[in-house]
């Protein structure tokens, strides 16, 4: 009897899943016998679910997934309610199925919450408990039970998933890029259609990704992970293959025009040589310790050279180098100072409820009076439901809105994740067989850990799958190192299977 290949059960687990969807999708959009819709949509998940966990098809759902991703648009569900199709949708298949699997194996919910996994305990327990005393409850359930979802799914489910098979990863990369290649090429077309005006770059992504700036992060994310495992692999072709890769999403950055994109990536280029040469965390201790001593010393002298920056974002008619030398202007550029506005409205809301925050997903319908009428310029927001164009978003940093939605508790819980990575990357990984994996998983990371000080994109699903799955990649090839050790021939000879594809 001859075994399906995987190639073919995939095809077979991706068309009735999508037929189904596409009827459950019809059916709540329709808007009509909207509790039967419901039903439908609810069975149809834990029928789905039920099916993936008895045929063991965990990896094929997500790579199924990591390929859907990237074309997941936002669907008005109601005047109110919009979910991300079919992302969203998915995620709910995937945490039912971990439901599932928990019934099954009770041990399984022990293994979900151990090793590294404890580190992200704080972060889920402040989004419960400010959710319990936030100001709008309703927005904060929705908002909380999306980033849960996200957690659950890309780093706790993931993180186990990757410990079974290191090499899994990057094969669920393969799939998302390949479709992200897909958007990017899809985006230079309509780019094109509009004889490659560079003021209508901000449009030009959608519907698959509403902001220029979450293109341009993720475009960030997957050039320095094609370009590091370009190094990684001994294979010449795939070098080749991945190096090309690299290149092509690094060009999707600049296309983005998205300033903290383009330093993110800079950013990562220091955080990789830092890793190469060993730097150990006192030494960053000391560099930054020493970088607030010449702040205090010359800060008059740094505000005048602040304020003498008269470069523009809006500019379309300036360089590249000009554009990017904009994010210094905090006298003319009007994002900036809008964005400065948003994080002086953080801190004022953590200053008014400093231990509970006002709620997860509540910043952007409590922050108007809260803002700096000196800061306040043509894209400040009034009133929430007539936001002036190209005003989106939120606090503007992934650290101002955890603080002023959760509190200091909310930001001390994430910035313990990110400090737990930092010490995991420089200075408890030395000598290991899982090493070039680590250092590549925080290498990438801390793109985002850098463009998160001045956007906010953990609650969309394309963002959370990478940011997530990489800290779970980080984490599962520590855990892998900590609990077994290499084993080697008796030559000395290290024979640890390699994850190269």
């Amino acid at each position: 009897m001859t075994t399906k290949k995987p190639l073919d059960k995939t095809i077979e687990f991706i068309f009735p899943g999508l037929i189904a969807m596409v009827i459950a999708i019809f059916l709540l959009y329709s808007q009509k016998y909207f509790a039967i819709s419901i039903l439908v949509v609810f069975i149809f998940f834990t029928l789905t679910s039920w099916l993936i966990s008895r045929f063991s098809l965990q990896y094929y759902f997500l790579l199924v997934l990591a390929f859907i991703l990237p074309f997941s648009i936002e669907v008005p569900i109601s005047e109110r309610v919009k979910i991300n199709m079919p992302g969203e949708p998915m995620l709910v298949i995937a945490i039912l199925t971990m439901g599932i699997e928990v019934l099954k194996k009770r041990a399984l919910l022990h293994d979900l919450f151990s090793g590294e996994s404890k580190w992200i305990v704080p972060l889920l327990s402040v989004f419960i408990i400010s959710t319990l005393f936030s100001t709008m409850t309703m927005v904060s359930v929705k908002f909380s039970a999306i980033n849960l979802g996200y957690i659950l799914v890309f780093f706790l489910w993931q993180k186990l998933l990757f410990k079974e098979r290191p090499d899994f990863f990057p094969k669920l990369l393969i799939m998302f890029s390949l479709s992200q290649l897909i958007v990017l090429a899809f985006s230079i077309y309509q780019f094109s259609g509009y004889n490659w005006n560079p003021v209508t770059t901000k449009g030009i992504f959608r519907p698959f990704y509403k902001d220029h700036t979450i293109f341009g992060a993720a475009e960030a994310i997957l050039a320095s992970f094609w370009l590091l495992y370009a190094i990684k692999v001994s294979s010449s072709k795939l070098k080749l293959i991945f190096l090309v890769l690299g290149i092509i999403f690094l060009a999707g950055v600049f296309l983005s025009s998205s300033r903290a994109a383009f330093l993110s990536v800079l950013f990562f280029f220091f955080v990789w040589a830092a890793l190469q040469l060993r730097i150990r965390i006192r030494h960053i201790t000391l560099v930054f310790l020493l970088g607030f001593l010449f702040i205090g010393l010359y800060q008059n002298h740094l505000i005048r050279f602040l304020y003498s920056n008269k470069y523009v974002s809006h500019d379309y008619n300036s360089g590249y180098v000009e554009r990017i030398e904009s994010s210094g202007n905090i006298s003319t550029d009007i994002s900036n100072l809008e964005r400065l506005n948003r994080w002086y409205s953080g801190f004022k809301m953590a200053g008014e409820k400093p231990f509970t925050g006002f709620g997860p997903g509540t910043y952007q319908f409590k922050y108007i009076p809260y803002q700096n009428p000196k800061l306040m310029n043509r894209l400040t927001v009034k009133n929430y439901w007539h936001i002036p164009e190209n005003s989106g978003g939120t606090a503007h940093s992934e650290y101002v809105l955890a603080l002023s939605e959760m509190g200091i508790f909310g930001l001390a819980s994430l910035l313990l994740l990110i400090g737990r990575w930092f010490w995991i990357a420089f200075e408890k990984n030395r000598i290991d067989s899982h090493r070039k994996n680590i250092l590549i998983a925080f290498a990438v990371i801390s793109t985002y850990l850098f463009h998160g000080a001045f956007n906010n994109f953990l609650n969309t699903d394309k963002f959370a799958f990478l940011f997530w799955g990489f800290a779970a990649w980080l984490a599962a090839n520590y855990e892998l190192n900590t609990n077994s050790t290499p084993e080697r021939s008796p030559e000395g000879v290290n024979t640890t299977q390699s994850d190269e594809l």
